[in-house]
């Protein structure tokens, strides 16, 4: 009984995060800029491509020219450390700044040296195709990578109408593979990180000032 009640307060908690998320993501998206993509479709597969690219953070190198990628060492870098960057990335891309460190903290728990055996790289963990199509020259750059990753994740939003659980499942498993279901895909991974992402995001969002 005790393990029943537990598990409703969480699901409780996590449909008031849920909720508080379309209310915030809607309430900034007028204030924020659509992302520009180009919708392409080759035998009955939907990609979507960025058409623009002047939202990159000011300071990166021109296009053509080859950098070399350097990684950091491996260790975390403390939350306090990036939250002026995150709050930079969310007024920017319109998103929470509690969900952008509910995304960091899951997918590399902080480590901006992180790489999956999937090849994910960095703070957001990029895929090497997404990072390569935000035309991210250092994935593991912390300011690159929090940057596009959080640019991503809000495109993710808005192509699912704000459906937090299925932008953060296209996030994870791939936006075909939750077009091609309609909703969470049954994968065990995509699932506990749609899971362990809300969790986190209302633990965040509980710290910030002038929560209720």
């Amino acid at each position: 009984m005790v393990a029943r009640r537990k598990d409703k307060g969480f699901l409780s908690r996590v449909v008031l995060a849920l909720l508080l998320a379309g209310i915030i993501v809607a309430g900034q998206v007028q204030a924020g800029r659509a992302e520009p993509c180009l919708r392409v479709c080759k035998k009955s597969v939907v990609y979507y491509y960025f058409s623009s690219r002047e939202d990159r953070p000011a300071g990166q190198v021109p296009n053509g020219k080859i950098v070399p990628v350097i990684r950091p060492q491996a260790r975390r870098v403390p939350v306090q450390n990036l939250e002026p960057l995150i709050q930079e990335a969310s007024r920017q891309h319109s998103l929470p700044p509690a969900l952008i460190k509910a995304v960091i903290r899951v997918e590399s728990n902080f480590n901006p040296a992180a790489t999956s055996p999937k090849g994910a790289q960095g703070l957001m963990q990029l895929m090497p195709k997404t990072a390569d199509e935000l035309q991210v020259i250092n994935p593991f750059d912390v300011q690159e990578n929090v940057w596009a990753g959080t640019r991503y994740l809000g495109m993710l939003l808005r192509k699912f109408n704000y459906r937090l659980p299925l932008a953060l499942a296209a996030y994870n498993a791939g936006p075909q593979r939750v077009e091609q279901w309609q909703d969470v895909p049954p994968i065990r991974e995509t699932q506990d990180f749609v899971r362990d992402v809300c969790r986190n995001f209302l633990e965040f969002a509980e710290k910030e000032p002038g929560h209720p």
